[in-house]
């Protein structure tokens, strides 16, 4: 075999394994990865030019972090679960978190947070105010993958969905897996229905 061949076999086997290892790992963490609840913050809407899916979005802004980040940067986020149930993004580290599941992102921006400024206001409005409580982490915006935001649909089912989300989107949440810093979209859920069966018995 000359040398041209054997790069063209490694080739096309590279061209065949990578969609495949891609497709195993995501439903790696679809099977295995913890379930998280988390609360969509909106949606944009269902474009046949794009695909057949809806673009789910999350509130990834003002994670609170100790470290100084670049545009760009990797990151390691940990999940929180609130009071009700329903995960949110915590804290951002240079490295991954080892007592918490985590995501792993990149940084799209950082900055003070918004906390921090709220806390400024309530620090020269409230004589009372304790500048010690002053919470002087800054914060940053993550990109979220597209395994975490992009649910597949059909042309017919996707204008339903819309309307569900204009309509629920305080009875909706998002069944989200993660593991290892992975993420997967599990489903969406209506009133803790499927969202596809939540459509199906409306009609």
């Amino acid at each position: 075999m000359t040398i041209r061949k054997g790069l063209f076999f490694a080739f096309a086997a590279i061209i065949v394994f990578v969609p495949v290892y891609v497709a195993v790992s995501s439903q790696n963490v679809l099977n295995n990865g913890k379930m998280y609840k988390f609360r969509p913050m909106a949606y944009d809407p269902f474009d046949l030019a794009r695909g057949k899916f809806l673009r789910v979005n999350y509130d990834t802004g003002d994670i609170p972090t100790k470290f100084d980040f670049d545009e760009g940067e990797t990151v390691y986020v940990s999940i929180g679960v609130d009071k009700e149930g329903y995960a949110f993004f915590e804290e951002a580290f240079k490295s991954p978190p080892k007592e918490k599941d985590y995501l792993k992102s990149t940084v799209n921006w950082s900055g003070m947070g918004n906390s921090l400024l709220r806390d400024f206001e309530n620090a020269f409005e409230d004589e009372a105010f304790n500048i010690e409580s002053l919470d002087t982490r800054s914060s940053i915006n993550i990109e979220i993958p597209d395994n975490m935001n992009k649910f597949f649909i059909n042309e017919d089912d996707a204008l339903k969905a819309e309307k569900v989300f204009a309509r629920e989107r305080e009875n909706i949440y998002v069944d989200v897996r993660i593991l290892d810093g992975r993420a997967g979209m599990k489903d969406i859920y209506v009133f803790d229905q499927p969202i596809l069966d939540y459509i199906h018995d409306k009609k």
